[in-house]
């Protein structure tokens, strides 16, 4: 079922969710990934799982993602929808694809379906940009566009986490923790 909030956000009355992408790709000197020996980069922030199933600062990210429900402006502009829901104004990725392949790359890809709340969960559609979504609990994610009634709408909504699969027959690849360039 999808449920449709209505919310004139911050986002809209700025704008930001209604400019086109910018091709920008991070460069692995640009994201804020580590491994277990080293430490992050100065000025980068990751969050690491909890015991009680979701990542540190994910009750602000889902609060923030519930209110975007119901909002527009995010055509094809999922990547800058997950930034945003993190209180980001970009993702710092060329797609989401790019930033899955970052996430592999750096380690922090799980390719398991159990995110835990606030995750990113990352699908194959078959095109270059590939689709990313919040998870924020009871197997639902805040995504943009599958709900839409038109092209070119952007709306976002809360379905449940199969719907992407179901309906736009994309392949699901994993879920990481929130990380994005500095």
């Amino acid at each position: 079922m999808i449920i449709k909030l209505v919310l004139a956000g911050a986002l809209l009355t700025s704008g930001i969710g209604l400019v086109a992408p910018l091709a920008v790709a991070a460069s692995s000197s640009d994201t804020c990934a580590s491994t277990p020996t080293a430490s992050l980069p100065a000025g980068c922030r990751e969050p690491v799982g909890s015991d009680s199933g979701s990542l540190p600062g994910a009750d602000e990210a889902v609060a923030r993602a519930l209110r975007l429900v119901g909002s527009h402006g995010y055509y094809q502009l999922c990547a800058r929808l997950a930034a945003n829901i993190w209180g980001r104004p970009h993702s710092g990725y060329y797609s989401a694809a790019e930033q899955w392949r970052q996430m592999v790359v750096s380690g922090n890809a799980h390719r398991d379906r159990k995110p835990p709340v606030g995750a990113l969960v990352f699908w194959d559609t078959g095109g270059v940009f590939g689709h990313v979504a919040v998870y924020v609990g009871d197997g639902r994610v805040v995504s943009n566009d599958i709900g839409d009634d038109f092209p070119g709408e952007g709306g976002v909504y809360l379905v449940d986490f199969s719907l992407v699969e179901s309906k736009w027959h994309a392949a699901y690849l994993g879920w990481a923790p929130p990380i994005y360039s500095t």
